[in-house]
């Protein structure tokens, strides 16, 4: 098995060193992970600007776990890119400069609001709180295409203030399916979070009804994280969610070299 989210001290909420991380993913027995570190150009609070030249030494450190554990665990680079309107072409240019196997494209600032900060729900219902978002994540996919998979479709559940409601995963349904269909046609995927399980909601991110619906409109790429920022978060709940997948008809995860996917039977 493979973990194709993870967050090291690169991050600024990152609580575990990549040779932590290496050494934990060998005792759960993992085949491969991917460390894809928050590249969180002017995030609200400008802690997690990353420059080029510590990008280059988040290259080297990969690389340089990579020669230690070569043979024991594949280790692949990645980064999580926070998507705002403003920082696309920087993107691109930071993806030329650095070889990368693997980018997932999340969405952490709507408005110039991180929905973790809470005041992202002020003045909203649940409901627009999802639509909002989604819109912003559907806007941006329509913009930038240099990215391999979206990452925790619905963040906004995870930090929500309104009390969660068991069908909420339905809002915004009809632009969540647009969304998916210029993922498909661009031959884009999808992640199953799975801190979502840490959630009252106790589900994956998105929610297994979600990633069903992306799979009958014809997708295909699906990877599996973890979102981990310590040791103990590493392939968290996995065995639950590759039962889930299977019992929803999904036969196939995706492993990704140098931005090229590969499917891989569970």
């Amino acid at each position: 098995m493979f973990d194709y989210h993870i967050h090291s001290q690169y991050s600024v909420d990152g609580k575990m060193t990549m040779d932590e991380a290496c050494k934990q993913a060998i005792a759960l027995g993992l085949d491969e992970i991917v460390f894809t570190d928050h590249i969180d150009v002017d995030w609200p609070d400008h802690t997690f600007h990353l420059d080029m030249d510590n990008i280059e030494k988040y290259i080297n450190e990969i690389e340089a776990m990579q020669q230690k554990y070569n043979g024991i665990l594949s280790i692949k680079k990645g980064m999580e890119l926070g998507l705002q309107p403003s920082l696309l072409d920087e993107f691109d240019k930071i993806l030329d400069t650095f070889p990368i196997d693997f980018v997932i494209a999340s969405v952490h600032v709507v408005d110039g609001m991180d929905p973790y900060l809470k005041n992202y729900y002020l003045d909203k219902t649940k409901e627009e709180s999802y639509v909002r978002y989604y819109e912003e994540i559907l806007m941006l996919i329509k913009a930038f295409d240099n990215f391999d998979v979206i990452g925790h479709l619905d963040y906004v559940k995870r930090y929500s203030p309104l009390e969660w409601e068991e069908e909420e995963h339905l809002y915004g349904l009809d632009i969540i399916e647009e969304i998916f269909k210029i993922l498909i046609e661009r031959e884009k995927g999808i992640e199953v979070n799975t801190s979502g399980y840490r959630h009252i909601s106790d589900a994956p991110m998105p929610n297994i009804e979600i990633i069903k619906k992306f799979a009958q409109l014809g997708g295909e790429i699906i990877t599996i994280g973890s979102d981990a920022h310590s040791t103990d978060g590493l392939a968290f709940s996995f065995d639950r969610a590759i039962d889930e997948l299977k019992e929803a008809g999904i036969t196939q995860l995706t492993k990704f070299n140098q931005r090229k996917p590969e499917m891989v039977s569970i």
